[in-house]
């Protein structure tokens, strides 16, 4: 095996995208897609690779063989015995090398990119969930950018280059969140005013499919006939709180649909934690386009950093 985890955190998963148009919104895939893509794009893997998404307590995770990695997300600092892991950066992990991760500054997610991809062994059930006897073997899928990385990093062992933590501020830090309706009549004219007045804190009641808010109760004018298709839809359950789903298809009577949170908000969503504050803000369809081509170009902006740097180390 290529990875022994000696614990495996709390909600240690390992993750891919079927489609990179959707994987924001999908109800399978990482939570948290853009963390996702960024750490494939850094070593040059094709962004349909899987990541092992790590939740609140991150597993010590032991390497077996000589591995390209890159973490992402949440600022989850790890370390080895011998040098700090720092994120957004691409590592050269020695065979016997022992990860670990101190508690989050920020964020609830982080993930785990692996040159060349990672595979089950022993997963029979299917499940995503990495448990006890569980075994991630790489699938060592190595292109030419992979090779030379290998080489450039056996001394210093960490690329001198990466994202700047600072450039993702922008998205990841700030506590507002644009709404759009999933239909103008659901909900009472009066809790369309109130979810943009109060400041929502997530409760307790958190996990992958999503958390309540404690806040105003809000009341609907009607039950909504549609049922949520999508991560970032907003909720009412029958005691008026407000509630939000992530990766999680619902079904359940309890939980009416009125509105979806923007794309283009979904990783810094995917990244609250109980006792993070959320504020809302309705946008129509004009602004929710302009804010997401002023994200895409963002993201292609970001591409194109790493690709210079691709090249650079292919050059040496």
């Amino acid at each position: 095996m290529s990875i022994i985890f000696e614990t495996t955190g709390v909600f240690t998963s390992l993750q891919h995208i079927e489609n990179i148009e959707t994987a924001a919104t999908s109800l399978s895939g990482p939570c948290d897609s853009l963390a996702h893509i960024l750490g494939n794009a850094l070593l040059g893997n094709e962004i349909h690779a899987e990541t092992i998404e790590m939740t609140f307590t991150a597993p010590v995770i032991r390497f077996r063989e000589r591995a390209l990695i890159a973490l992402t997300g949440a600022e989850f600092y790890a370390y080895t015995d011998e040098r700090e892991i720092a994120p957004f950066k691409v590592h050269l992990m020695e065979k016997g090398d022992v990860l670990r991760f101190r508690q989050p500054k920020k964020g609830t997610r982080v993930y785990l990119a692996v040159a060349g991809g990672m595979q089950f062994i022993n997963n029979e059930s299917d499940n995503i969930v990495l448990k006890q006897g569980t075994r991630i073997e790489f699938k060592r899928n190595y292109n030419e950018l992979h090779k030379k990385l290998f080489d450039n990093l056996s001394v210093r062992r960490q690329a001198s280059w990466g994202l700047d933590a600072y450039s993702l501020a922008r998205l990841y830090y700030s506590d507002v969140f644009h709404i759009i309706h999933e239909s103008e009549a659901v909900l009472s004219l009066d809790s369309k005013l109130a979810i943009t007045k109060d400041i929502y804190t997530v409760t307790q009641r958190f996990d992958r499919t999503g958390f309540i808010l404690e806040g105003l109760p809000l009341q609907l004018r009607h039950k909504s006939s549609k049922q949520p298709d999508r991560c970032g839809a907003l909720l009412l359950n029958k005691n008026h709180e407000l509630a939000v789903s992530l990766k999680h298809k619902t079904h359940d009577s309890n939980f009416e649909h009125f509105a979806f949170i923007a794309d283009y908000h979904l990783a810094k969503l995917s990244q609250k934690k109980p006792g993070s504050k959320l504020l809302f803000k309705w946008v129509d369809t004009e602004e929710f386009m302009r804010q997401k081509e002023s994200y895409d170009n963002w993201i292609k902006t970001i591409m194109h950093q790493i690709q210079f740097q691709h090249n650079i180390e292919l050059s040496k």
